[in-house]
């Protein structure tokens, strides 16, 4: 707990950013449907790489995927804590794409359900990952600022929460999202996801 606390802003921020970010990617898809159908094709490419997978192998996809992108996130924070804030705005852009785009089909009764189950594990997982690179960022650029900064500590810190904490939650979010969540989304909606 003392490690989140020293954090939090740092985690507040990077929330903020994505929240406005997914904000951003609806509106923006409201005002021009045909661009955010375009847009997401690139992401159902990805479905595609994992539709004739087997349930277990969904789950391992969806864990790696997930654990290797954020510990790459929090590693990249070195570069004065960019890098991170981009990855976390441009992927809430991208979810405000595919909020509306589905939910325009199918309603925001589905989008809760296929999101909240996983995602209540989840999204803090990655936002913290990313609050731990900005806080990297952050000490970088004390550092050059000729401030006392222990920047081998902080990052050796953010590492160790990463592989003890951080990756079991998402390796969690990893199984509820492969074999809970599609059962709420037929249960609540009746659509097999």
């Amino acid at each position: 707990m003392s490690y989140l606390k020293s954090i939090r802003i740092h985690f507040l921020i990077v929330t903020l950013v994505f929240f406005l970010s997914t904000a951003l990617g609806f509106i923006h898809s409201s005002a021009n449907p045909e661009f955010a159908l375009q847009s997401l094709e690139e992401v159902s490419k990805l479905f595609d790489i994992i539709k004739n997978f087997t349930p277990f192998e969904i789950m391992l996809f969806i864990f790696f995927n997930n654990a290797i992108k954020s510990l790459i996130i929090l590693m990249l924070g070195i570069g004065f804590g960019i890098l991170p804030l981009l990855f976390i705005a441009y992927n809430g852009y991208i979810i405000g794409l595919v909020v509306y785009t589905i939910s325009r089909e199918n309603g925001f009764t589905y989008i809760l359900s296929a999101i909240l189950p996983h995602g209540i594990i989840e999204l803090p997982m990655v936002f913290i990952s990313a609050a731990i690179g900005l806080k990297i960022g952050y000490e970088m650029f004390r550092s050059i600022k000729g401030q006392t900064a222990d920047i081998r500590s902080e990052f050796s810190r953010g590492v160790r929460f990463f592989f003890y904490r951080i990756m079991p939650l998402l390796f969690v979010a990893a199984v509820v999202e492969t074999f809970v969540t599609p059962f709420i989304v037929a249960a609540i909606t009746g659509i097999r996801i």
